[in-house]
């Protein structure tokens, strides 16, 4: 199963369930699927972080309604009709997707998590996951939406990674347990200004938040794809493209560490809570600086692609 955030009118972001081409608004069809719709029982909520806190009982729920739903769509014509008669499901060209999870809590990302970039940073390889933290939501944009360039950086560069999303509130999780907390993936890009990292009076720092933090500069999306429709995350096609030209072609088995480890190291030392949004890294191949009016493009398995512009800053 895949959500969605989406816009169908303007201002009025909710949460959907993605269904071939088309998006089905959870809330108002779970409130017409006839078992929800009795007197005192649970329906789904109209945004993604709700859904997230709620658990499993939620993606339960959410799946019972997609089954629901899809069969509708498969008739002739067929559309999802919510208890006042509105038609509830949406073509997915008609409608505005956002990042799938809007404002996550907490933005994870592994720097040098693959040996090809690391050699191109002429860089030892980490001896346990190297984590760096994006701040607050303001990163954040969804497929579409165009990155602004940082007008100072002349090194501007796209990195396509997995990211794993939480779905528990969670510490100490030992590598065993790890695919437990995970809810589902998506496809990011770890957009980066490399040369305002660089601190030449301090040889050997980088600045993180100058080179990652600036607005927009991680782009999510199409959809959360739930975890069982990935059940090895380890084997995925990782692509990259920049105006149709293929700049990243590699496959997650390549990550030096991979979730178990990465989430056992991170939540013995902070609490995961649903929503976290963890960055696997970027593989070898993430060079050649972005100029406005380029479009890069990140796809993974079949998740999906994640398209954005790139705009200088008006």
């Amino acid at each position: 199963m895949r959500l969605v955030t989406f816009e169908a009118s303007p201002g009025c972001q909710r949460l959907g369930i993605l269904i071939g081409d088309h998006v089905v608004d959870a809330a108002l069809a779970s409130a017409a699927y006839a078992p929800a719709a009795k007197a005192g029982a649970p329906t789904l909520p109209d945004g993604m972080m709700e859904f997230l806190n709620q658990g499993d009982t939620a993606v339960k729920m959410a799946e019972r309604v997609a089954r629901w739903a899809g069969a509708k769509l498969s008739k002739r014509g067929g559309k999802v009709v919510g208890l006042d008669g509105r038609t509830v499901s949406y073509r997915l060209k008609d409608v505005r997707l956002f990042a799938p999870v809007p404002r996550p809590p907490k933005i994870l990302c592994l720097a040098l998590n693959y040996k090809a970039h690391a050699e191109e940073g002429n860089v030892n390889l980490p001896e346990k996951p190297y984590v760096f933290i994006k701040p607050g939501f303001a990163p954040v944009v969804g497929t579409g939406d165009p990155v602004v360039r940082p007008p100072q950086s002349q090194n501007f560069v796209f990195e396509g990674e997995l990211a794993a999303v939480i779905g528990k509130r969670c510490k100490l999780v030992t590598k065993d347990k790890a695919y437990d907390v995970i809810v589902g993936y998506t496809n990011i890009n770890d957009m980066s200004a490399r040369d305002l990292g660089k601190v030449p009076t301090i040889p050997g720092l980088f600045d993180w938040f100058a080179a990652k933090a600036f607005d927009t500069s991680l782009p999510m999306g199409p959809s959360l794809v739930l975890k069982d429709e990935i059940p090895d995350p380890n084997n995925l096609r990782l692509q990259v493209r920049v105006n149709g030209k293929t700049v990243q072609d590699e496959t997650t088995q390549r990550m030096l560490f991979k979730l178990p480890e990465t989430i056992e190291y991170i939540s013995g030392l902070i609490t995961l809570e649903p929503g976290d949004i963890i960055c696997t890294g970027t593989p070898g191949g993430s060079k050649g600086a972005l100029k406005a009016g380029d479009v890069v493009e990140v796809e993974i398995g079949d998740m999906g692609v994640l398209s954005n512009p790139i705009a200088d800053r008006k």
